[in-house]
Order: C-alpha cells, then sequence, then structure tokens
C-alpha cells in the first residue's frame, strides 16, 4: 500500500475514532498510541515521554499509550519513522531541538519538520548551562566574558556534539557578545561532562540534568544559565540575561504528530496534557531535571518551532556548520 493510499485510509478510519460521543469519550479505545522517542531509554526525553504517556493513559481511562525507543541519526530515524506514519491519532513524536538542528545540520534528509509534523503539546523548557569546575577563575558572566577576551580563543568549551544545540547557543552567545573560545567536541553529554572533570576542557556547556549529582556535590558549579530568567530549582544560578540582555536559549521537550492527524483528537490531546502538566508530581519531577513546565495551546507551540527553526537555521547557514 503506497504511503498515499494509507493516509487516505487513515483520515478515512479517523471520524469513527470521534464517533464515540459525551464527556468521557474515548477515541483510542482499543488501540494502541505510540510515543516515538529518537533516544535511548534512560535519558531526560525518554524518561519525560514515559511520564505523560503514563499520566495520560490514566486521564484517557487506561488507554494504551506505549514509549517506543528509535534512536538513531541524532534523532533523524524516528522523525522519518513518525512523519511517514498514518495520521490517524496512535502515532507520536516526543522530541527536542535536536531533531531541527540534525536536520539543519546533517541534510541527510529532505524532511522539512514544519510541514511533516502539527504540533500537539509543548512539555517543558530547560535551560543550558555554562558548567565548570570550582578552581575555574570565572564565577559570573563578566567575569567569564573577560577571561575569554583576555585569552583570546585560547578558553576551550566542551559541548556533546557538533551541531548539537549546546554547540549552536555558545555561537550564538560569541555573536551576541564578541568573544571567542575554542570548541572540543564529545560524543555525548556525558563526555562532555566527564572532559571537564578531568580537567580536559576549562569549562562545559551542557544542561542542568547530565552534571546534577556533581553540581548538588559541588564538585561542579553552575557560572549561568541560558533561560530567560534563573530556574526555580537553582536559584542560587543567575541567567545569561541578567548580563547579556535579549539572550535566552531553551531546550524544549514535546509532542508532535504526523501531518493530517485530525484537529479534534490534537486538541483533546492537547487540554489532557496541559491538564497533567499542571498536576504536583508532574511539576516536581520536570523542575528535578533543572527545567520548567510549559503547556500551552497548540499555536504557542507552532510559533516555538517557527522561531527555532528559522533562528538555528540562519546560525547553521552563517557559520556553515557541518556534521563533526
Amino acid at each position: 500500500m503506497s504511503d498515499a493510499i494509507g493516509r487516505r485510509a487513515a483520515l478515512l478510519a479517523a471520524p469513527a475514532l470521534l464517533a464515540a460521543t459525551g464527556a468521557q469519550a474515548q477515541p483510542w479505545q482499543g488501540r494502541t498510541m505510540r510515543f516515538v522517542v529518537g533516544f535511548a531509554a534512560g535519558g531526560a526525553n525518554d524518561i519525560m515521554a514515559r511520564l505523560l504517556a503514563q499520566k495520560l493513559s490514566e486521564r484517557l481511562g487506561g488507554a494504551s499509550i506505549i514509549v517506543e525507543n528509535r534512536p538513531g541519526g541524532s534523532t533523524i530515524v524516528a522523525a522519518d519513522h513518525v512523519a511517514r506514519a498514518a495520521p490517524d491519532g496512535t502515532t507520536f513524536f516526543y522530541t527536542s531541538p535536536s531533531t531541527l538542528l540534525a536536520i539543519l545540520v546533517n541534510r541527510t534528509t529532505a524532511l522539512d519538520p514544519l510541514q511533516a509534523f502539527a504540533p500537539v503539546f509543548l512539555a517543558q523548557n530547560a535551560p543550558l548551562a555554562l558548567i565548570s569546575r570550582p578552581d575555574f577563575p570565572a564565577r559570573t558572566v563578566p567575569e567569564f566574558l573577560a577571561l575569554a577576551r583576555e585569552r583570546q580563543g585560547r578558553l576551550t568549551v566542551s559541548h556533546p556534539g557538533t551541531g548539537a544545540i549546546n554547540h549552536l547557543a555558545m555561537i550564538l552567545l560569541m555573536r551576541r557578545t564578541g568573544i571567542e573560545v575554542t570548541f572540543v567536541p564529545y560524543t555525548g553529554n556525558q563526555p562532555s561532562i566527564t572532559a571537564l572533570m578531568r580537567g580536559e576542557v576549562d569549562v562545559a556547556h551542557d544542561g542542568l540534568f547530565t552534571p546534577r549529582a556533581q553540581l548538588q556535590a559541588g564538585t561542579l558549579r553552575a557560572i549561568a544559565v541560558t533561560s530567560a530568567e534563573r530556574v526555580a530549582a537553582w536559584p542560587d544560578v543567575p541567567s545569561f540575561a541578567e548580563t547579556v540582555p535579549g539572550y535566552a536559549v531553551s531546550f524544549w521537550g514535546g509532542l508532535l504528530a504526523p501531518r493530517g492527524t485530525p484537529e479534534p483528537l490534537l486538541d483533546r490531546l492537547n487540554a489532557e496534557l496541559n491538564a497533567v502538566i499542571r498536576e504536583p508530581d508532574i511539576i516536581e519531577r520536570i523542575r528535578g531535571f533543572g527545567a520548567v513546565p510549559a503547556g500551552g495551546d497548540r499555536a504557542a507551540y507552532a510559533r516555538v518551532l517557527e522561531e527555532d527553526w528559522a533562528r538555528w537555521g540562519q546560525v547553521v547557514r552563517e557559520n556553515d556548520i557541518r556534521p563533526g
């Protein structure tokens, strides 16, 4: 069966899913929903997808929702899979800016995420953070910028891979402030943090999730976060925006559906997930990641996707970023 025929069949079947009536109507009754994640199990995206799946299942009367890990190609494998899935309201993609950046940097797929996917729900926003050892001479953003200027490009910054948001966000900071640094890419967040702890680099540009144990123990220190405001879980860590007005970068996580999925289904899921994200235990778990619960309507999430696609596309093109 061709993709086109399969999609037509899915759209013809969709009204049957919506035929149930009443406040407790369950269009997913007897069907299994899949949240596809482009990373291996155990990471922040995977954990968040499983939290949402569990809570959403409860709100949908025990609907079957499984999390399916499809790592590979910096999430492009999972993205392609979901983009080709029938738009029948059973297949979804829990993702992050990683997918947009992988498409922009790797240039191995013709997939246009703004055309291939429909936004469903923005779950959380997590800042990146500039992480150092306790003996690093700069303790504040002004001191870091001054030290970078003094060293004239010799200050080394690790990140989890060329083209990752950690890499591009630091390029954005360089352009905003006029500093230069030397990037040292690693193959993931943990290797980047390990390199910092071993003294192989001066600082790491990472999130708060991977080094959280070291930050809590004081063996590493966060100089600043990239969110527009300070993070509730780390109130003593300033934001870059306090020194560099207007500079803010978020590593968001959210749910997408194949384009063509019936709007009433997506609106229903958005409403249910907005209720989930307000539950106290979910708020606590998200803050434990060093993130902030998001929520909101689907149009707001669409704007986030459009703005990130435009902003990071410009950074990639202007700096000719290619796979490392």
